[in-house]
C-alpha cells in the first residue's frame, strides 16, 4: 500500500510551475509514495482538496514557503491542518524556513523545517516517519521535541545529475499555461550561485556551489516534454543560467539538433555575456534565446564595488550591445535606496537606465528599492547596528521586496523622482508607433528635463490599467 504525501503551494500572485514541488515528488520512490500537489493559486477553496486528501490518511503534510504573502496563506492553512489532522507532520521547507528555520518552528502548527536543497533529506525524513524513528541525526532538517527546537547538521548540497527528471504529471501543466497566457514552460536546469553579492541571499542558501544538468539530459527532457505538452517557451527558473559557458554552448546546440520549435529565456551576469564567445552567442540565438535576465544593479563603479557585484560598469554596456546584435533582448534589475547610498548616486544610477534604454526598445527596466533580507554582509550589518527586521513570521508576511513607494534610505521627494522617471522612461523609449508618437514626445521631455509634476499620464493610466500587485 502506498503512503500518500501532500506537498502545498501557498498563493501567490505569480503563476510560475511549483518546480520546488514537483522535485521533491518527482524524487520520491512512485511505487511507494502517493504524491499529491495542491496549489493554493489553482484552488478558490485548496482547503477542501487537502481536507479530502488527509481523510484517506496521509503520511506528511508539506508546504513551500518563500518570504512575503504567501507565508499569509501557508499559515492559514497549516493551522487549519493541524487544527483538523493532528496527528499529521506538518512540514514546511523553501527559502524563508531554510533561512529562519528557528522563528519557523516557533509557530505550533510547524513540526519539521527542511532546509535548503530538500530532495533527499525530505525522503529520509518520511522514512523515519514510516518506522516512528526519532529525527536525531537526520541532516538538513530542524524539528520540534518535546517543545524544545533542535537543530540537526547540515546537508552538502548535491549535483541535480544525481536525482530523477521532474515529473510534470503531478501538476496541471495547461493550467498554469493558462493562468500565465503564454504556453511557457518553467524548467530549471541549475541550482545555486557561485557569486558573493552583499546584498543577497544566495551565498548563505548555497554555500556559493552550483550545480547544473549535462546538456544531453537537459536536451532529451526538453525534448520529451516538447512532445508532450506542445509548449511554445521555456522559462529557465535558473538563479545563474550562464554560468559554465561550455554547458551554454551544449545547450544551445542540443536544442539545434533536435530541432526544437522554441524560444527560451536564461538568467545572465554582465560580465558573463562579455566572456561569452560570439560563437556562442550565435548559437544560443539560432537555439531560439529570446531574452536575458541581467542584474544591473547599480549606475556607478563605487555601489557595484560596494554591493560586492564584482562587475564594471563597461561590462553592462558591452552585454547590451551583444544583445542588440544578436536581436536578444534584456530584462534588467535594477536597486536604488542602499543603506548610505547617495543621491547623487542614484542619479547616476537613473542617468544609466536612461541610456541604456536610448539603445533599445526591447530592454525593460525594473527598478526597485532596496529592501534587507538577512543572509548577507549588507544585512548582518545592519543587524550590528540595532536596524529591526521582523521579528515573527506574521511579520514576515508583510514584507514585500518590490513595494514601490517605501524606502528606509531615500526621501519622500527622491521617490517621487524615481517614480515618475519609472513610468516616463517606459513610455517614452519604448517601440514607437505612429499613435503613440505624440505622447511618447512629451515622455521624453519629461525624462530629459526630470520634469513629473502633474503625471496626468500615468494618472490615465493607472485608471485604465490598474498596477498589478508583484508580491
Amino acid at each position: 500500500m502506498k503512503h500518500t504525501v501532500v506537498l502545498y503551494n501557498p498563493y501567490a500572485v505569480f503563476y510560475t510551475m511549483p518546480l520546488a514541488l514537483i522535485a521533491i515528488g518527482s524524487y520520491l520512490d512512485a511505487t511507494k509514495y502517493n504524491v499529491i500537489i495542491i496549489d493554493g493559486r489553482l484552488e478558490k477553496e485548496p482547503m477542501l482538496k487537502i481536507s479530502a486528501a488527509l481523510e484517506q490518511g496521509t503520511l506528511c503534510f508539506a508546504t513551500t514557503v518563500l518570504t512575503g504573502g504567501p507565508i499569509k496563506d501557508a499559515l492559514k492553512i497549516s493551522r487549519a491542518v493541524k487544527k483538523q489532522f493532528p496527528l499529521v507532520p506538518i512540514v514546511w521547507g523553501g527559502w524563508h524556513p531554510s533561512l529562519f528555520p528557528h522563528q519557523t518552528l516557533e509557530e505550533t502548527s510547524v513540526d519539521v523545517v527542511v532546509k535548503g536543497q530538500g530532495e533527499v533529506s525530505f525522503a529520509e525524513l518520511l522514512e523515519r516517519f514510516i518506522n516512528k524513528e526519532s529525527l536525531k541525526g537526520l541532516q538538513g532538517i530542524a524539528y520540534k521535541e518535546n517543545g524544545i527546537v533542535v537543530m540537526n547538521e547540515e546537508r552538502h548540497m548535491q549535483d541535480l545529475n544525481n536525482f530523477p527528471a521532474f515529473n510534470y504529471d503531478l501538476i496541471d501543466v495547461e493550467g498554469y499555461m493558462k493562468l500565465s497566457g503564454r504556453k511557457q514552460l518553467d524548467y530549471i536546469s541549475s541550482q545555486g550561485c557561485r557569486f558573493r553579492c552583499a546584498f543577497c541571499a544566495d551565498p548563505t542558501m548555497y554555500k556559493r556551489g552550483w550545480y547544473g544538468y549535462d546538456p544531453e539530459r537537459m536536451g532529451y527532457e526538453i525534448e520529451i516534454l516538447w512532445n508532450k505538452y506542445k509548449f511554445n517557451h521555456v522559462h529557465l527558473q535558473d538563479e545563474t543560467f550562464f554560468t559554465n559557458a561550455k554547458r551554454v554552448k551544449g545547450v544551445a546546440e542540443e536544442f539545434i539538433k533536435r530541432q526544437l520549435p522554441i524560444s527560451w529565456f536564461g538568467t545572465m551576469r554582465a560580465d558573463q555575456g562579455v566572456r561569452l564567445d560570439d560563437s556562442v552567442w550565435e548559437l544560443c540565438k539560432k537555439s531560439g534565446l529570446e531574452r536575458v535576465m541581467i542584474g544591473m544593479e547599480a549606475g556607478t563603479q563605487e555601489m557595484l564595488d560596494w554591493i560586492q557585484k564584482d562587475i564594471k560598469l563597461h561590462h553592462i554596456y558591452e552585454t547590451a550591445e551583444k544583445c542588440i546584435r544578436y536581436g536578444i533582448a534584456i530584462n534588467f534589475s535594477i536597486i536604488v535606496g542602499f543603506p548610505g547610498e547617495t543621491e547623487e548616486s542614484i542619479s547616476e544610477t537613473l542617468r544609466m537606465v536612461k541610456e541604456l534604454r536610448k539603445m533599445s526598445s526591447t530592454f525593460n527596466m525594473g527598478i526597485f528599492y532596496y529592501k534587507p533580507y538577512p543572509g548577507n554582509k549588507i544585512a548582518d550589518k545592519l543587524l550590528a547596528e540595532n536596524y529591526r527586521f521582523p521579528a515573527t513570521l506574521e511579520e514576515w508576511s508583510d514584507f514585500d521586496f518590490v513595494d514601490t513607494q517605501k524606502s528606509d534610505w531615500i526621501s519622500d521627494k527622491k521617490i517621487r523622482e524615481i517614480e515618475g522617471f519609472k513610468f516616463y522612461q517606459q513610455l517614452a523609449y519604448n517601440k514607437s508607433t505612429p499613435a503613440k508618437y505624440l505622447v511618447q514626445q512629451v515622455a521624453k521631455w519629461r525624462v530629459e528635463n526630470k520634469l513629473y509634476k502633474f503625471p496626468v499620464e500615468k494618472k490615465l493610466k493607472e485608471l485604465l490599467m490598474p498596477r498589478q500587485r508583484m508580491a
